[in-house]
């Protein structure tokens, strides 16, 4: 069975710190991944397991920084989708 896990990235650009997550099948996976989309002035510091992916969206939370909010999917509770 496949399976996926979500890593945080914890890396560095012009002296501050930021963390993304990234979703792979394993640890290596996702440090290769990151390391070969990166910008060459971007340093990875730290890559911790978050959990396992559960084919959901996971939004991040509100923050004051944010320019806008994160789109949200919704869903028509009136009819089942997965009927025919």
């Amino acid at each position: 069975m496949w399976q996926s896990f979500i890593y945080g990235m914890h890396w560095r650009y012009a002296g501050k710190m930021y963390y993304d997550e990234v979703h792979a099948e394993s640890e290596a996976a996702a440090t290769a991944y990151f390391n070969e989309h990166k910008r060459d002035d971007v340093i990875l510091i730290r890559v911790e397991f978050v959990g396992p992916d559960e084919g959901g969206v996971r939004m991040p939370g509100r923050l004051p920084m944010l320019p806008m909010d994160p789109l949200v999917a919704r869903r028509r509770l009136d009819r089942d989708d997965n009927a025919r």
